[in-house]
């Protein structure tokens, strides 16, 4: 039998390279255009960038009511544009593929929607969004990745809509070169294992030896009529009856192992990260707590009062997240919480205390 086999190599390789490029050239090459794009977009200064994206907008019925005075408050600032003669605001966020636009900052713009009485607001970036922020959106509209580009691919200028097209070709180019490449070390092994498991020709089985009789015995067994088998059996001996057990005396008895009592398991001692410097303590709480999840901001409205925003209503588990960071400075122990809760929910504030005094 052959070591190898041929149309299994050949199989194999033709099967995994052709659906990696269906898969690489139909799918993966608009998700590698779109993040070629975004970082082409992304090395645009800020004014480029928002001056693009009013263009954009443009397209679908916003106007700005004054771009330059606008863009010169910074890139904090929202810009202001105007659809069916409401108001509307717009916020740009730049940076690179690892940038993140965190939920506070999504809710600080939704605020200053309500606060503007503006009909919506609109918050673009060339990053990400967190996972909280779809949620605290409040109805704002989100671009960022494939959102984005669409927003902005109509407006750019053809060159650039070129060069971006071309980087994504090549990169896609490049990844099925790599993937036929593994294709064809596929086949090889295949082409190398499949001979062994093919099942072959078993060889033909050997004669069974003839057995010869065996000559009869010298001693035989007396026949029947001797006297040995005429003898006739003796009766079986009656069952004896089994003696009673000895009673076991208690006294004497070795006494049954108890297993030795567990020892019982101590307390865990209360943690202390006091400084020494009330301040101190109240901010470093402050920045523990500011870490939890759900937790928006922190910040203390008087020495014994903590005021924390949140960003989801609050469970028992948040609460006691939030007493493990207080309890550990005694100074602060008896503190009274405030939790308030995210805009939009049914909940009110609650107000409790890790520690009474």
């Amino acid at each position: 039998m052959s070591s190898f086999s041929l149309w299994a190599a050949v199989a194999v390789a033709l099967t995994v390279g052709l659906a990696s490029t269906a898969y690489l050239w139909t799918h993966r090459r608009q998700r590698t255009e779109v993040a070629t794009g975004v970082a082409v977009l992304a090395k645009m200064r800020w004014r480029e960038f928002a001056r693009l994206i009013v263009d954009a907008l443009r397209e679908r019925g916003f106007e700005a009511e004054s771009v330059e005075e606008s863009l010169a408050r910074g890139t904090q600032a929202e810009l202001r544009l105007l659809r069916a003669g409401k108001p509307w605001l717009l916020a740009c966020k730049l940076g690179d593929a690892d940038y993140r636009v965190a939920a506070a900052t999504v809710a600080e713009l939704a605020d200053a929607v309500r606060f503007n009485g503006a009909a919506g607001g609109m918050l673009v970036t060339t990053g990400r969004f967190d996972a909280n922020s779809e949620r605290v959106a409040n109805g704002l509209d989100l671009y960022s990745g494939a959102t984005l580009w669409e927003l902005v691919e109509p407006v750019l200028p053809a060159s650039t809509r070129h060069e971006v097209i071309a980087a994504a070709q090549k990169r896609s180019i490049r990844t099925i070169a790599i993937a036929w490449g593994g294709a064809i070390a596929l086949g090889l092994i295949a082409g190398f294992v499949m001979p062994h498991l093919m099942p072959g020709e078993e060889p033909p089985a050997a004669s069974a030896p003839v057995e010869t009789a065996a000559p009869p015995a010298e001693d035989a067994a007396p026949p029947i009529d001797s006297p040995t088998a005429a003898e006739p059996a003796r009766p079986a001996p009656a069952t004896a009856t089994p003696a009673p057990a000895p009673a076991v005396d208690a006294q004497t008895a070795p006494a049954v192992a108890q297993p030795a009592p567990r020892a019982p398991t101590p307390d865990t001692t209360t943690p202390n990260h006091s400084s020494g410097n009330a301040s101190a303590d109240r901010a470093q709480v402050i920045r523990s707590i500011g870490t939890l999840d759900g937790v928006e901001r922190a910040l203390w409205s008087t020495p014994s009062n903590l005021l924390i925003y949140r960003l989801t209503d609050a469970t028992q588990q948040d609460i006691d997240r939030i007493c493990t960071v207080l309890v550990a400075y005694p100074e602060l122990r008896a503190s009274r919480v405030q939790l308030q809760p995210p805009p939009g929910s049914a909940s009110r504030v609650r107000f409790f205390q890790c520690r009474a005094y």
